[in-house]
């Protein structure tokens, strides 16, 4: 089998723009070429975005094309077609101004989904639909083909790349290695990013897939569609995502209000192989109606005033877990990446019935050796507090025997030691965390005993294993801000009990114990998914577990009455609000050449402005972008000389920018027919809340209450 093309027709459109549509059969056994005629329109390019949405995400797109059959090998050609799978038949569409050097256009997927056949002889007229390969993302993970497996942080622009070729399969057919693949125009930035043209703030952000994935009560991972993901991130940057002009194309929305000659904005282009942009510069996107470009048939209506723009970004789960380092031997080089939010203090852990266990987890030497999770920073505010709730237990990798005991002084007891310890600007704060006594914040460096696993065989010979212990034990009100860790490890020890002839001494087992095989010792909490457990900062008992972000149209400085509401969907990835958030944002700062942890709260859109944290920029942007309603033109746009008009392009009519939206374009009149929304972005002042959502740690109920900022 191999990839040939099997079909080849080309047609002049009334403006003198030559086209060509190539289509491929990707497994063909055989080699003929047929070049039926096309239909009247040509063939017809249509996107799709939401109704009174000017941020939609991803908008897919799609190409209808009719051929006139007059073979009996076309009409084999159409019955192959019917019955393929998706993936199997692929088109590319092709312009030139000269017949003579053609440049790509679109590309797509083939579908088997042809129009019903007329019961005539030849001739017979059959339409084909193609499509760019986004709406399918919304039935596959956005994993598939991807090796997204142990929880990891990715740039921005790789989740659309790697989507892009590895699942959409035209990248493979249509963009050599060197070929322009994705152009980017986003202009949001950090002060540690900095903004500079060839900057591009979705290669110098990143976040951890983790944040799109739910972890269900097993254990397992169900992860979000591509198509989640992908349309969660553009909402999140206020961008829409499309193919045209022959490749991806990411804008923010915001882009076109200044993207017309002289004034410009930037771009980036990237190749299909690389998260790092090839080429950068200004351009302009913009086209004017009136010589070139005709409007009519149309009319103008309008979107309503905004007097609101809300959000919630979605920043902790049950499975959240920051990262992890090990204090050996007073050497906390050694990071440690969780698979879930396990918690493994000697050797290692179990789940699902499998062993976790070898150098990454080489521990258990207490007291000098412990394992430390950074949680981020804290705030101290009046009734602020700290929750540890997790199950512990100690089990075996491998049965273990002793050499100088038996019997039950074989039994093996451990002893767990905790504390919370608080970093402020002048001093270092513990919690020591105990079952039995009451304890409190202290500058003092210690840790207590917190609890005691029961003896038990770790064998499957001696006797039954005991089960888990649970310690939930919550600190009282934080003495000040900083940063948060949470330290812990065990101590194990046999020979326990006394007899009849002697008193006899426990005995601690350590790296060094050589009556036993100690490496074969797990002590552990298992990866958790209640969201009971966890460690947690409270708020008057209450778990924080999202920000809900508004800004109000307030022109004079007091919100209108009037005007509706609009709903961003939930959000997934944000700043911080701590370095343990799974959503967090993480930016690059190019002074120090390394990744801030994702609490940056510097964002701000081209360049001005003090700053805010990222989701708050955008309900900003947003409501700057409809505060005063915006005009939409219905009608019909048609090129009657010069440069293609492609859905990538703006169009100015009365001196003001308009962007496509739900358009079609009939390739043979060169004509876009649909609505157009107008980009003129207000200078409103904008009243803008930041709240805290949260749920009752005990009673599980919803609440929200006003805040700024928390862990």
């Amino acid at each position: 089998m191999a990839r040939l093309k099997r079909l080849e027709s080309s047609f002049q459109s009334d403006n003198g723009t030559y086209y060509r549509i190539e289509v491929y059969d990707n497994n063909a056994s055989a080699p003929t070429l047929y070049t039926p005629d096309l239909g009247p329109d040509g063939f017809t390019l249509t996107y799709q975005t939401n109704d009174n949405d000017r941020f939609t995400g991803l908008i897919p797109s799609e190409v209808k094309f009719d051929i006139n059959v007059t073979l009996g090998g076309e009409q084999g050609i159409v019955d192959e077609i019917r019955t393929s799978a998706y993936g199997d038949w692929d088109i590319g569409i092709y312009t030139s101004d000269d017949d003579v050097s053609y440049s790509r256009h679109w590309v797509g997927i083939l579908l088997n989904d042809i129009s019903p056949e007329a019961d005539a002889s030849f001739p017979t007229r059959i339409t084909l639909t193609a499509v760019c390969g986004l709406a399918p993302l919304k039935d596959i993970p956005f994993n598939r083909n991807i090796p997204y497996n142990a929880p990891s942080r990715y740039q921005i622009i790789n989740y659309f790349r790697q989507a892009f070729t590895n699942q959409i399969t035209t990248a493979s057919n249509y963009f050599a290695t060197d070929d322009l693949f994705i152009a980017t125009y986003v202009d949001w930035t950090t002060d540690t990013m900095t903004r500079q043209v060839q900057r591009d703030p979705l290669n110098a952000s990143r976040f951890n897939f983790m944040a799109f994935v739910d972890i269900a009560d097993d254990g397992s991972r169900n992860y979000k569609t591509a198509f989640e993901l992908l349309d969660s991130i553009c909402k999140s940057w206020g961008m829409r995502c499309f193919m045209s002009n022959g490749r991806w194309n990411l804008v923010q929305v915001n882009h076109y209000a200044d993207w017309k000659s002289p004034s410009t904005q930037f771009y980036r282009y990237y190749k299909k192989g690389s998260n790092n942009p090839y080429s950068s510069g200004s351009t302009s996107a913009i086209i004017t109606e009136g010589t070139t470009k005709k409007r009519y048939g149309g009319k103008f209506d309008y979107i309503p005033i905004l007097r609101s723009v809300e959000t919630n970004y979605n920043h902790l789960q049950p499975f959240d877990m920051p990262f992890f380092y090990y204090n050996i031997d007073g050497d906390t080089s050694t990071q440690y990446q969780t698979t879930l939010n396990e918690i493994p203090i000697w050797n290692g852990y179990q789940w699902n019935n499998s062993n976790y266990t070898g150098a990454a987890y080489s521990i258990n030497n207490a007291p000098t050796d412990k394992l430390i999770i950074s949680l981020g920073n804290v705030n101290a505010l009046t009734g602020s507090s700290i929750l540890l709730n997790r199950d512990f237990t100690t089990r075996y990798s491998q049965g273990i025997s002793f050499s100088d005991v038996s019997g039950s002084q074989q039994k093996v007891r451990t002893d767990i030691f905790a504390r919370f310890k608080l970093v402020g600007d002048s001093d270092t704060y513990y919690f020591p965390l105990s079952t039995a006594l009451a304890m409190d914040w202290t500058t003092t460096d210690q840790f207590t005993l917190t609890d005691t696993l029961p003896p038990t065989y770790l064998n499957n010979t001696e006797g039954s294993l005991e089960p888990a212990i649970n310690i939930n034990i919550q600190t009282n009100e934080l003495p000040v801000n900083g940063d948060l860790f949470f330290e812990i490890y065990a101590e194990c020890y046999y020979q326990l009990y006394a007899n009849a002839l002697a008193i006899l001494g426990e005995i601690e087992i350590t790296e060094a114990t050589t009556t036993t095989q100690e490496d074969n010792i797990l002590v552990f909490s298992a990866p958790e998914t209640s969201s009971e457990q966890g460690i947690k900062y409270l708020l008057d008992n209450e778990v924080l577990s999202a920000k809900f972000f508004r800004a109000f149209n307030a022109p004079g400085g007091t919100t209108i009455e009037n005007g509706v509401k609009f709903e961003i969907p939930e959000l997934f990835i944000g700043t911080g609000p701590t370095s343990g958030a799974v959503g967090r944002l993480e930016t690059y700062n190019y002074t120090t050449t390394s990744w801030e942890n994702g609490t940056n709260a510097t964002w701000k859109a081209y360049g001005s402005g003090t700053g805010v944290e990222f989701t708050q920029l955008l309900v900003q942007e947003v409501l700057k972008g409809q505060a005063e309603g915006a005009k939409v033109f219905n009608g019909s746009i048609k090129t009657v000389s010069g440069q293609l008009l492609n859905y990538f392009n703006g169009i100015e009519i009365d001196g003001s920018p308009y962007i496509p939206y739900q358009c079609s374009y009939n390739s043979n009149e060169d004509t876009w027919s649909g609505e157009w929304y107008g980009i003129e972005l207000s200078t409103n002042t904008q009243n803008v809340e930041v709240n805290i959502t949260s749920f009752d740690t005990f009673e599980g109920q919803d609440t929200t209450s006003g805040g700024d900022i928390f862990f």
